[in-house]
């Protein structure tokens, strides 16, 4: 079981690596969204853009298929009780926060995270609604701006629900770990150093800033 555990991890590892918001746009219509985009972020949000929604949609899905698809298997494999099962939740999220064929550079692995909760499905479905719920509250009811923040506060309370939810004996350890994995991959993508750069972008240099020395970036 181990040796099958390492192999879904490299593999979603590999997987979440391949940046679809980045060669898509370029392959299909010749357009660099990185260099176009404020953010330099070769995203879902950032592909429709500048690529045009149908090119964006298969973006979109690209990094849902490419978290849904390692967790699946793994579950079919029976390795959602083994000891690295969280590795292998968290594995195409930190593909595609950090890629491997991108110079450790990536997206903000929103949708791949939405994929790997996809990919429990039907294990365990209220992670998905969990994350549904507080993304859509975050960005409908209480409009959390910038982007990184409303990010970084969405999986905070992401992980702090996955805790609860583990305390109530609603979903397994394993799973639990996989997303408090996943929430500390995203929340560190999305650190301050991103929300800088999308403020400098938007001209609002310094507002709301707690730290204002940090200066690199990291939408979906």
């Amino acid at each position: 079981m181990l040796q099958e555990q390492l192999f879904m991890i490299l593999l979603g590892l590999l997987c979440g690596s391949i940046l679809f918001g980045s060669f898509l746009p370029r392959v299909l219509k010749k357009v660099d969204v990185e260099r176009l985009s404020a953010d330099h972020n070769p995203g879902t949000a950032n592909a429709m853009k500048y690529a045009g929604v149908p090119i964006g949609t298969l973006c979109l899905a690209g990094d849902l298929l490419k978290g849904a698809m390692p967790v699946h298997l793994a579950i079919r494999m029976g390795l959602a009780t083994g000891s690295l099962f969280p590795l292998v939740m968290a594995a195409p999220v930190f593909g595609h926060a950090y890629s491997l064929f991108h110079h450790r550079k990536g997206g903000k692995a929103i949708a791949t995270s939405f994929g790997v909760m996809l990919g429990l499905v039907p294990l365990q479905t209220r992670l998905l609604v969990l994350l549904c719920i507080l993304y859509l509250v975050n960005s409908l009811v209480f409009v959390i701006k910038p982007h990184t923040r409303r990010t970084r506060i969405t999986f905070l309370l992401f992980g702090l629900g996955s805790l609860v939810l583990l305390s109530l004996g609603k979903v397994a350890g394993e799973v639990c770990g996989g997303a408090l994995l996943i929430a500390g991959v995203v929340i560190h993508k999305n650190s301050l150093r991103q929300q800088r750069r999308e403020m400098e972008s938007s001209g609002l240099e310094g507002v709301g800033l707690e730290e204002p020395h940090f200066e690199e970036a990291g939408s979906i």
